[in-house]
């Protein structure tokens, strides 16, 4: 079927546009479960939707920006379920354990930096909105463990997206991977933690 044939009708409304990018980021994440960021491309989601690439780039502008939306929505979801495991135990093993339950999460925390790099004006003011926001949603999930000055939390939340993507990118998160720089992903983002934590309470 020519790409054309796939077109939805095109959305109008305000409403029309955000169920359509509700659509898109539900289909990217679908993809992201099957393969990585840095391999997933715009045509790969358009099989996925079944929506022209064309199409696609009117709604998010780019590739780049539709999968740091698609982390922003994993963002949201990584905070929730670490609300309700910071009850159970120590903050830096809640965030570790959270995050390695959320590979599409840490592999686009991995590829961010490639990401953010190729994105124009307009978009990075959209991230930066979106960073605030995911940042602030942090703050508040953490505070009943783990109360932080504004300066204390930006800080953290570097340290998280820092630690996440290294020891990732160096972990074998399949056995297709040999010869791991990292042997426990989850482990390793623990200790992590466990010591930027100790240093920001010190």
């Amino acid at each position: 079927m020519p790409e054309s044939d796939l077109s939805f009708v095109r959305a109008r409304s305000a409403a029309q546009r955000q169920d359509r990018m509700t659509q898109l980021v539900t289909a990217t994440r679908e993809c992201l479960r099957h393969t990585t960021a840095a391999s997933l491309t715009l045509g790969d989601v358009a099989a996925e939707v079944g929506l022209a690439k064309s199409g696609i780039l009117r709604y998010v502008g780019s590739r780049e920006a539709l999968l740091l939306r698609v982390m922003y929505d994993e963002h949201l979801d990584w905070i929730h379920a670490l609300a309700g495991e910071l009850g159970k135990t120590q903050p830096a093993a809640a965030l570790a354990t959270t995050l390695a339950a959320r590979p599409v999460l840490c592999d686009l925390i991995a590829a961010s930096p490639v990401l953010i790099g190729r994105l124009g004006p307009r978009d990075m003011e959209v991230l930066r909105a979106q960073a605030r926001d995911a940042q602030h949603r942090l703050g508040a999930a953490l505070h009943p463990s783990l109360p932080l000055s504004d300066e204390q939390l930006g800080s953290l939340t570097a340290a998280i997206h820092a630690f996440t993507g290294t020891a990732w990118a160096w972990t074998a998160p399949d056995s297709s991977t040999p010869n791991a720089m990292v042997g426990d992903f989850g482990s390793t983002l623990s200790r992590l933690l466990t010591i930027f934590i100790a240093g920001l309470q010190a």
